[in-house]
């Protein structure tokens, strides 16, 4: 019985070398992470952890590595690892949250935004990501508040005003929408679909010859968005009388499996007809969001 007091005093050194070890670790993982070197943050979290199951953050920062390197389910793990260690981290919720809205599980993802604006009201990325939630789960209105709350925390925020201007488009507001769009590409020129976005809104706001220079970078670019590019682009043609131009661009919207251009090329393209019979309707195009 006496030898246990003796034991832990030999432990205590030990313990504390330990802990000491995994912050050391860990700000190495954070640093390694800030500079996008996952494969050496990976490697510093995992020492941190293997020192100091508890090390704080530890499993927050692991899962927004693994969620950086594509690897979901193993941030989702992470996650509620985190969440068991500390309930209280805004930023936990914020990062689990986009892991759902990725997903497409919109009830988890206000679930996890609410619990993050509930603990920081005054964090940006919060508001914008419940605004993404918002707008995949068609609350336009909802949506635009969000990214309103958003920009008034962190002005400039280039992926909320692109996603504003595509909001904006949904209601109807297409200057306005522009305007964000083309200031949020001025902001931040890799936005993943913003060309298409600008092309489309220009579009339906009738600004035909300035929508077809906008298709023509999406052509250029041969971008995920190729061939609804150059069906728009034939629109724009069609709506300015230019049944050549317009049916150069949809059939080749036709060879590549648009089934209203097939349609078009079919009962217009190739016949005298001078306006489309019973001319498909597109429904409005939703925007990818990426995190």
């Amino acid at each position: 019985m006496l030898r246990s007091p003796y034991l832990l005093l030999a432990l205590l050194p030990f313990v504390s070398h330990a802990q000491t070890d995994a912050l050391v670790h860990m700000e190495k993982a954070r640093s390694a992470y800030d500079t996008n070197d996952l494969e050496l943050a990976t490697a510093q979290v995992d020492s941190a952890l293997s020192a100091d199951r508890e090390v704080p953050g530890g499993y927050k920062l692991r899962g927004d590595i693994k969620q950086r390197q594509g690897d979901l389910h193993g941030a989702m793990v992470d996650y509620v690892k985190a969440e068991k260690q500390d309930p209280t981290d805004a930023r936990l919720f914020v990062s689990r949250s986009a892991i759902n809205i990725t997903q497409g599980r919109i009830k988890e993802a206000m679930r996890d935004v609410d619990k993050a604006i509930d603990l920081d009201k005054t964090d940006p990325d919060a508001w914008y990501n419940r605004a993404c939630a918002n707008y995949l789960g068609q609350n336009n209105d909802g949506a635009l508040r969000d990214l309103e709350r958003c920009l008034d925390l962190r002005p400039g925020n280039a992926d909320a005003l692109f996603l504003r201007g595509v909001v904006k488009g949904e209601l109807y507001k297409e200057e306005s929408g522009i305007a964000d769009i083309e200031a949020a590409i001025a902001l931040k020129p890799g936005i993943v679909g913003s060309r298409m976005s600008l092309a489309v809104l220009l579009f339906e706001n009738k600004q035909y010859e300035d929508a077809i220079d906008q298709f023509g970078l999406v052509i250029a670019a041969k971008d995920a968005d190729l061939k609804d590019a150059h069906y728009y682009r034939a629109d724009c043609y069609y709506a300015m009388d230019n049944k050549e131009m317009a049916c150069a661009d949809w059939r080749i919207a036709a060879e590549m499996g648009d089934g209203d251009a097939k349609f078009i090329t079919r009962n217009y393209c190739n016949t005298d007809e001078e306006k489309i019979p019973k001319k498909p309707v597109r429904g409005r195009r939703r925007t990818v969001i990426e995190f």
